[in-house]
């Protein structure tokens, strides 16, 4: 188990192992479409015993080690995924009913067109060239191994069936609980840099004065879905004295500059696609061009 072999085969081994390991369990492995149709490679261990059961995803582990198996990474592979068993110690009967679900719809923005196959089996939005799309909330109760830090799973249309729901009224509630739940922060890039790296060096005033740029994001992830927020826009417009381009960075935030005429929107287009070709994993791309916000009349197309 030595050798460094391919992702395929480094899979095929970690089931095989997997398999010993756990010879009173089903083990297998899935392949789960993600964000513009990137595809994660993940095995579940299931036994009577268990109600639901996570899927560890095995990517990061084949990076890790290099695409070698050893016994220590198989280890931590076991270890890992131990840790998120439930068992059936948690009842998910209460996803049943959408009077107790509802409170805790939210909404992230994808790209419409890389997302045209998962959009098929999910309620959506369109929203110019993106889709809104809803996904349930598990909140961090501290009751269980699983949900550590908030989940999520994905609304499919099969749940408004079982809901007995409408698109149009649950796309309605996962808006406005994401606008009225979800912490929306803007702050300048410096002064963010400066916090995720307070060993960063001073960066004077004039700097951040001839490169005003402002991070528009939520606490917490799908922080794109900010940009929804056309008051807290409007606002943003009023203060600094001017419409702005919004820059999708990426599906967790968006930048926000102040559009002028130094700035011509085909000169970001060709920024963003440069960063999404060379810097951004493609699951995380929203989008390739600029969004324009004018604060009197809201989003208007970029020419």
């Amino acid at each position: 188990m030595n050798n460094i072999m391919e992702f395929n085969g480094f899979t095929d081994e970690v089931l095989k192992a997997m398999k010993f390991r756990y010879p009173e369990s089903d083990v297998n492995v899935r392949r789960v479409t993600k964000n513009n149709g990137v595809i994660y490679t993940g095995i579940t261990v299931s036994d009577d015993k268990e109600t639901v059961f996570p899927t560890l995803y095995l990517e990061p582990f084949y990076d890790e080690f290099n695409g070698e198996l050893s016994e220590a990474a198989l280890d931590k592979i076991c270890r890992i995924y131990d840790s998120r068993r439930l068992g059936n110690a948690i009842s998910f009967d209460y996803l049943k009913s959408y009077e107790d679900i509802a409170a805790d719809l939210r909404c992230r923005l994808v790209n419409y067109k890389s997302n045209e196959d998962m959009l098929k089996e999910v309620p959506h939005r369109r929203f110019m060239d993106l889709a809104i799309v809803p996904y349930y909330l598990f909140k961090d109760t501290g009751l269980n191994r699983l949900i550590k830090g908030d989940a999520t799973f994905t609304v499919r249309r099969s749940h408004l069936d079982m809901w007995n729901i409408g698109e149009d009224e649950l796309l309605d509630t996962a808006v406005k609980n994401t606008l009225e739940k979800e912490e929306i922060s803007i702050v300048g890039i410096f002064e963010m840099l400066k916090q995720l790296n307070p060993a960063l060096p001073y960066i004077e005033e004039d700097c951040m004065e001839d490169c005003p740029m402002y991070v528009m994001t939520t606490a917490g992830n799908n922080g794109a879905i900010a940009m929804l927020n056309e008051e807290r826009l409007k606002g943003f417009c009023e203060t600094i004295g001017s419409d702005v381009y919004i820059i999708p960075s990426s599906i967790n935030e968006v930048i926000l500059v102040p559009a002028r005429e130094e700035m011509p929107a085909y000169m970001i287009n060709e920024m963003i696609r440069e960063v999404n070709a060379t810097e951004l994993q493609e699951v995380d791309i929203l989008s390739d061009h600029v969004y324009y916000f004018a604060g009197n009349d809201g989003y208007k197309e970029v020419m």
